[in-house]
């Protein structure tokens, strides 16, 4: 019932079972192709800026190809250009707050309030019962590997106030990232 539609998810059938639901076009294969062959040779960080970098796009392909499932039981959940029209084509060369058109083809997928891409197909792996969910249970995991020992209290002699300030710059970080400050030397709009 994971689809959404109340129904339950249809069972793939054997040739499909592990098999992800990403297909690379010719041109991508060729070009998956063309840098396994340089690869060989000169890894991916050595190239020059340019080709390095269409060397990740053809490796995030084949990552996406081989590594990743979808997340839903049919790829409808993440929109087609039929369905999720873009309206603003502003979205062809920047990004929209919410993740949407990040891909044209597949306009809804890495947005807000979608799944993520699975490692595994959703069949290997069910929803586990309530004891295999408490097994073992997670107070008595807890208590043992994070409750004080019989000696009490044993000090970092290796932490220093550099890493409690570094400690403290990241925690700034953190709650703070989401704070807009405007610029003078840029136009507002």
């Amino acid at each position: 019932m994971a689809n959404g539609t109340g129904k339950p998810d249809e069972e793939p059938r054997k040739d499909q079972e592990l098999t992800p639901s990403f297909k690379p076009g010719i041109g991508e294969k060729i070009g998956i192709g063309a840098f396994h062959l340089i690869n060989k040779a000169v890894p991916w960080y050595k190239l020059p800026g340019l080709i390095g970098a269409f060397n990740l796009a053809f490796l995030r392909i084949e990552l996406r190809q081989f590594n990743l499932y979808d997340g839903y039981a049919t790829g409808e959940a993440q929109g087609t250009a039929a369905t999720e029209p873009m309206t603003d084509n502003r979205y062809l060369t920047a990004r929209n707050s919410d993740g949407k058109f990040n891909s044209r083809e597949l306009p809804r997928m890495g947005c807000t309030g979608m799944r993520f891409g699975r490692n595994f197909p959703r069949r290997l792996t069910p929803k586990p019962t309530e004891e295999e969910l408490f097994t073992p249970n997670p107070r008595l995991v807890s208590n043992k590997f994070m409750a004080r020992k019989e000696n009490g209290f044993i000090p970092a002699t290796t932490l220093n106030l550099l890493a409690a300030a570094w400690i403290q710059f990241q925690t700034h970080d953190w709650f703070n990232h989401e704070e807009v400050s405007t610029c003078r030397f840029w136009p507002q709009g």
